[in-house]
């Protein structure tokens, strides 16, 4: 596999990983604010707002490339989206592929890329349907069959990214078919996860933890597996040992581990500079650090701002960030109908472990709202 490749696919499976949603609230929450007052500049040479034309401008200068120096060109901006502030990027990179794909473009990295941008926008079919392109052209390839089984697995189709992940021997190495093949049987069963997170240990330490951009994925399944097991001291264990820390997907792990073992003022400490030196702000990292302020009982305008941001998300109706939206109406202003709502939402696209906690934590907060009014009545 080459590198072009397995940047590719680590970082559609960096974009996979969703939140854990096993932190526990402690304070009531704010009410959401909204302001209807019409805004007005204080002078005719007021800047309002700031439009990005950069995908515009990139478009435009593709034109004149190649392929191969649009698909490099995407993976830049895809390397660049998964870094935390960054994500708009994905965008940009949507915007640079578009135009090939909608020609009928049958080169191997633009759809690749391609499958990662329709990932992130969970955008499951369209991207499960790019992979299957890919597939008829070479169903040896390595990349597109772990893109492919990661997209089934995050689905809840266990068997058929079992299938998949099989299809990889005698394609790579040891410790990535390995690894495919036991996150899958890590979701089957309680006893499969401890068995498999025993056996992925074992595998790492006979092979070599690699040192290339697998070390990152592989670290992040050890922790994962480990706070599914309920053992967030192992799981933060892991995550010290990544090599190259600056990607959204690590901080939002640990800060669900960092949460879960009860150190708010770490998660406080750590990702407020984040925030505040990234050129856009994450919900996914403004969410946990509400939560960690709360916990101290601590108050700050990002708790306003996350209310105004949620609000957005609910008037779009926005299914791929419904994780999250759930999260906000256990963790930060509790409403168990909200709750219940988005986290349905969100496991019509999405069914991993993760998934199915955060249902099944809606679900017991609205059966606890109903008893309390059972007994108030």
């Amino acid at each position: 596999m080459n590198t072009l490749s397995l940047l590719i696919w680590v970082g559609f499976y960096l974009a996979l990983l969703l939140p854990t949603a096993n932190v526990l609230a402690t304070t009531n929450a704010q009410t959401l604010t909204q302001s209807n007052a019409r805004y007005q500049p204080h002078s005719p040479e007021q800047i309002i707002a700031h439009w990005d034309t950069t995908a515009a401008q990139v478009t435009n200068t593709t034109r004149v490339m190649n392929a191969d120096s649009i698909s490099q060109l995407a993976n830049d901006y895809l390397s660049k989206a998964s870094q935390p502030g960054y994500s708009h990027l994905y965008g940009i990179a949507e915007a640079v592929l578009k135009p090939q794909v909608e020609s009928g473009s049958n080169h191997l990295p633009i759809l690749l890329a391609w499958a990662q941008v329709q990932q992130h926008q969970h955008r499951f079919s369209l991207a499960q349907q790019t992979l299957s392109l890919i597939l008829l052209q070479d169903a040896a390839q390595p990349t597109a069959l772990l893109l492919k089984a990661r997209l089934h697995l995050i689905q809840g189709e266990l068997s058929a990214a079992k299938k998949t992940c099989m299809a990889l021997l005698g394609k790579v190495d040891l410790v990535t078919l390995g690894a495919c093949s036991l996150e899958v049987r890590s979701s089957e069963s309680e006893q499969a996860l401890r068995e498999s997170y025993a056996q992925l240990q074992q595998l790492i330490v006979s092979q070599g933890l690699p040192t290339d951009e697998r070390n990152l994925w592989l670290l992040q399944m050890l922790a994962d597996m480990a706070l599914r097991l309920n053992q967030p001291e192992r799981a933060l264990q892991h995550l010290q040992q990544v090599s190259n820390k600056n990607s959204l997907s690590y901080w939002v792990q640990w800060a669900d581990i960092n949460l879960a073992l009860g150190d708010s003022p770490a998660v406080i400490q750590q990702l407020t500079p984040l925030i505040n030196n990234a050129p856009q702000q994450d919900d996914a990292l403004l969410l946990r650090l509400v939560i960690a302020e709360k916990n101290l009982l601590q108050d700050s305008p990002i708790h306003e701002q996350l209310a105004q941001r949620m609000q957005l998300r609910i008037a779009r109706d926005d299914q791929a960030h419904a994780a999250e939206v759930a999260l906000f109406f256990l963790q930060v202003q509790p409403d168990a109908q909200q709750a219940l709502y988005w986290a349905e939402r969100n496991w019509q696209l999405a069914r991993e472990a993760s998934d199915k906690l955060l249902l099944e934590r809606a679900q017991q907060a609205v059966a606890l709202d109903l008893t309390h009014l059972q007994q108030e009545g």
